[in-house]
């Protein structure tokens, strides 16, 4: 069986930081893909980063199989203690996939910002902001 991770903001490829850049050396073409949940944007003197929390909304991004080597600590690690592994499903298109993704655990800070439609990219874009990279 193939393991697949879910991406949704600052791990995307292209999204031009180092750990970004090395996960994808260990991945497959990503297909685009949505899953249930509510989607924040977090602000960090290195740029912005979503958070991904339980909700009745979508939250859109990408689906990546992995081939081999993904060094999983890394990720986690640059993930940090506010968020956790978790298993879930995928939508890409009619296929449903089980993947992992990065799950917000802490308490949201007061400055963050809800992303209704969940979207980080397209949210960045139409304010002209940058994302986190570090």
């Amino acid at each position: 069986m193939i393991r697949h991770f879910f991406f949704y903001g600052t791990l995307i490829a292209g999204s031009g930081n180092a750990v970004a850049r090395e996960a994808h050396r260990h991945l497959g073409q990503g297909v685009a893909a949505h899953v249930a949940g509510a989607l924040y944007a977090l602000p960090d003197p290195a740029g912005w980063y979503p958070a991904l929390l339980p909700g009745e909304g979508r939250v859109y991004g990408v689906v990546y199989p992995v081939l081999s080597g993904l060094d999983l600590a890394a990720l986690d690690a640059y993930e940090g203690r506010d968020y956790r592994r978790v298993p879930l499903m995928v939508s890409a298109g009619a296929e449903r996939i089980a993947a992992e993704a990065y799950l917000w655990q802490g308490v949201l800070p007061q400055e963050a910002l809800s992303i209704p439609d969940g979207d980080f990219a397209r949210w960045l874009g139409e304010r002209g902001l940058s994302a986190y990279s570090a």
